[in-house]
């Protein structure tokens, strides 16, 4: 029988064409990473399998490179008195997809590019970290953009950066404050229920 495996194709299809891009305009980062890789599976379950074994298997290998760039990045802050948290940043699979599809890049070239976040308090501490990054590592031209100064149509703030890391790989950093982080990861209606239980004593999840 057929039809169950159409149904969850038009699903899956409906999925990553309104509701993932809704998500997106909404500003729900996490939402929208969940419906690709959902529709994304659904639509192409041989390929989304493939790609997840080469991530799994990247990732042990990146590990070092990862922990090395995060304990420079630390140590730098720390050096410089500014507070602020380091996390490195994985790929999601419809993305890497895109990108091999898209742009027609090997996985090995996408998987090249380390991604990490650096959340801070307040707004003058994510330009003194991008000056401190780009003292660290070497940006790459044309690879810098200002979404503090100039937010995305969603809300969507943050620095951006590109710089070339100790072995010359490519490094991505997203700067950001922590209220910008909430807004990036869960829409604004998300956060402006945060601001609201604040206002109102609730003690926000």
């Amino acid at each position: 029988d057929a039809m169950p495996h159409e149904k969850s194709r038009r699903i899956a299809k409906e999925t990553l064409e309104i509701y993932a891009p809704i998500a997106n305009r909404l500003g729900m980062h996490n939402m929208r990473v969940e419906f690709e890789d959902l529709g994304f599976k659904a639509m192409h379950p041989m390929r989304s399998a493939r790609i997840y074994q080469a991530v799994k298997r990247a990732r042990g290998n990146r590990k070092e490179i990862v922990n090395k760039i995060e304990e420079s990045i630390s140590h730098c802050l720390t050096r410089e008195d500014m507070q602020g948290e380091v996390h490195g940043r994985e790929k999601h699979l419809y993305s890497i997809y895109q990108k091999m599809r898209g742009k027609r890049r090997a996985f090995n070239e996408i998987m090249d590019v380390y991604a990490f976040r650096i959340v801070v308090d307040k707004v003058d501490t994510c330009y003194r970290v991008l000056g401190a990054v780009h003292n660290l590592y070497k940006p790459l031209p044309g690879r810098f953009k200002d979404y503090i100064a100039m937010p995305k149509f969603n809300m969507y703030q943050s620095l951006h950066t590109t710089v070339l890391g100790e072995n010359n790989e490519p490094v991505e950093f997203q700067i950001r404050t922590h209220e910008m982080h909430r807004r990036a990861e869960y829409g604004v209606a998300a956060h402006w229920k945060y601001k609201a239980d604040l206002r109102d004593g609730v003690t926000p999840e």
